[in-house]
């Protein structure tokens, strides 16, 4: 009886701690601007998460133009977003989905067409404020917001 009591008990407290650490994660939800469509501007300037905390952020483009997600380093919007229009030189940009190369990207989505969405799963141990910038061309100097992660 003892054999099978154990393993009775580990697996039961297998499934409440990962219940809890479902339950410990962050579901935020950015989208694209859409009325009017074509703004390039995402529908929030900042949203907040905890920090060490699993992150899911579900970007929705509910817009007419194709749009990414690129969550940076904080301080590097302006880096990054220069990387960014250098790619208008590149013949493979699209097939980058036109993310630059840089360890100044923590997180990126490939693009979201017109009616998509995508999900992006990470965890930010850090406090601090991390841009999230569009890469499509001509668009992180509007579409632009924080993540602002907290203890």
């Amino acid at each position: 009886m003892k054999y099978i009591l154990l393993p009775l008990i580990i697996l039961s407290s297998n499934l409440l701690f990962g219940a809890d650490e479902k339950k410990s994660s962050q579901s935020l939800i950015l989208s694209a601007k859409a009325d009017p469509p074509g703004q390039m501007k995402f529908d929030q300037s900042e949203i907040k998460a905890k920090a060490g905390t699993p992150i899911e952020l579900t970007f929705k483009n509910p817009d007419l133009l194709q749009h990414n997600v690129l969550i940076l380093k904080p301080g590097t919007k302006d880096k990054v977003g220069a990387l960014a229009d250098a790619m208008l030189t590149d013949p493979d940009a699209l097939k980058k989905h036109y993310v630059p190369t840089s360890t100044d990207i923590l997180h990126s989505s490939k693009l979201v067409n017109p009616g998509g969405s995508e999900t992006l799963k990470f965890t930010i141990k850090e406090a601090g404020e991390y841009p999230i910038i569009c890469t499509f061309p001509g668009h992180w100097r509007l579409m632009n917001a924080v993540l602002k992660v907290e203890k």
